[in-house]
């Protein structure tokens, strides 16, 4: 179950208490897992392919739900970004980082003004008109990450996102 998060400030910004994952299909992806996350703390999961890691962030974000145990974090304040770019193709970078704001309602002076401080920020600027087909590999995961960022999230779930980014990039 993925709960609110409670309003105090000594709270954590994300918690697990308990979460098991299993899918459908039987495999066994987390077992009883509880720690928490407070605000403006980093933790890196590490681990060996097929581990959970990735299960451990769909869960985190409410994409899926926990076999057993809860899950507190006020989903309207995550960031999630995945391990591929996830692009829309026949969008260009500007519109691709305005879409999650645009899907929340943001208005569009408002949306247009946070992408391209966004896409500032991750060193894209000149390149708001290319579409993703005309952008290398990391062009691309900057672009996603930049379309996280224009949410303002308070939680940020990465999954491998510079796994195509230049090491002198990232």
């Amino acid at each position: 179950m993925v709960a609110g998060m409670n309003d105090s400030a000594s709270a954590p910004a994300l918690s697990f208490d308990g979460v098991s994952m299993v899918y459908p299909d039987g495999t066994h992806a987390l077992s009883e897992t509880s720690f928490s996350v407070s605000p403006g703390e980093f933790v890196t999961v590490v681990g060996p392919s097929g581990c959970g890691k990735s299960t451990l962030l769909k869960v985190a974000s409410g994409l899926h739900k926990p076999t057993t145990g809860k899950v507190d974090v006020d989903l309207r304040k995550v960031g999630y970004v995945f391990q591929d770019a996830t692009l829309l193709q026949w969008r260009n970078v500007q519109r691709n980082v305005e879409l999650l704001a645009e899907l929340e309602g943001v208005s569009k002076a408002e949306r247009a003004e946070r992408a391209r401080d966004a896409i500032q920020m991750v060193g894209l600027a000149g390149f708001e008109k290319k579409y993703p087909n005309q952008l290398s590999g990391g062009m691309k995961m900057r672009a996603s990450l930049a379309r996280t960022l224009v949410l303002e999230p308070i939680v940020f779930l990465f999954d491998e996102p510079f796994g195509a980014v230049a090491e002198i990039t990232r």
